[in-house]
């Protein structure tokens, strides 16, 4: 079941097919493994068991229209849900075979391990330079000032932004522009050395430049880390992704390789969606 969206955004020079960027093989190790997870937010039910393993150094794009599951399952992720009341979670959750939702697993420990980029900027009200050290500081990742310091510009180099900031650390993050907040709250997160990045549209609130900015640093962390993403963006997915997940109503549709999702979908509502029929 081809899709003419593939073909028609291919030609249009807005979509690199992931076939030409590399795909996560069957070689390719799962960095994390939920199955059988089913959400409650308070008596509405939220996902339905879902099941859904994802490739480490690797971009796992989640889609589907508005209210399917996506943003509830990527904070399962890293026990974000937990934060809201009324939430109750049940299946598992592995990362690197350990269950992160066993009661001996501390879930703050959890959120170290496994970042996360919400879909505005959210950087403290502090420095460029106290933004980026305050996990680090936090978890004892840097012994003595040097130490530190040398953290806080490895992180803002990998999130590609201390060529503009560097002359300004000591200044509010506030005064950053929003395409620049975000790749601080990016550097942040990668100040606690995460294995797992969770990105819940991070671009969706930028200008298309910075978009393009934020997609290249996604491809190159890549290389690095687990990454996952909740996107509306159809072209977004197909640039950036290697792996896709459908999603509606709260349940998993179906999961595949970029390209098979956008130019061979086994399930009817995965190429209704891609090729704009609904969402």
């Amino acid at each position: 079941m081809a899709t003419d969206f593939h073909n028609a955004m291919r030609a249009a020079g807005s979509l690199t097919a992931p076939g030409d960027r590399g795909e996560a093989s069957d070689a390719t190790p799962i960095k994390a493994s939920a199955r059988g997870i089913v959400l409650w937010y308070g008596e509405t039910q939220a996902l339905f068991d879902v099941s859904l393993d994802i490739p480490d150094r690797a971009v796992t794009a989640l889609i589907g229209p508005s209210g399917s599951g996506k943003s509830s399952f990527l904070r399962t992720l890293n026990r974000m849900n937990e934060v809201m009341p009324g939430v109750r979670t049940s299946g598992r959750v592995e990362i690197d075979g350990e269950d992160i939702y066993a009661p001996s697993v501390d879930p703050v420990l959890v959120r170290a391990r496994v970042g996360m980029v919400f879909q505005r900027p959210n950087p403290f009200p502090k420095s460029i330079y106290d933004n980026v050290a305050y996990g680090a500081r936090l978890h004892g990742l840097a012994k003595g000032r040097d130490a530190l310091d040398t953290l806080v510009a490895d992180a803002l180099h990998a999130a590609g932004l201390w060529s503009e900031v560097a002359h300004r650390l000591h200044t509010p993050a506030l005064a950053l522009t929003d395409a620049q907040q975000q790749r601080l709250v990016i550097a942040r997160a990668l100040a606690l050395q995460p294995e797992i990045i969770l990105m819940d549209e991070p671009s969706s609130a930028l200008d298309p430049v910075a978009t393009a900015r934020i997609e290249e640093l996604i491809d190159e962390l890549a290389q690095k880390v687990c990454i996952v993403i909740v996107t509306h963006s159809m072209a977004q997915a197909a640039r950036v992704s290697h792996k896709t997940a459908f999603f509606h109503e709260g349940r998993l549709i179906e999961a595949a390789s970029t390209e098979e999702i956008f130019t061979n979908p086994r399930d009817a509502r995965t190429h209704d969606f891609i090729t704009g029929r609904f969402g």
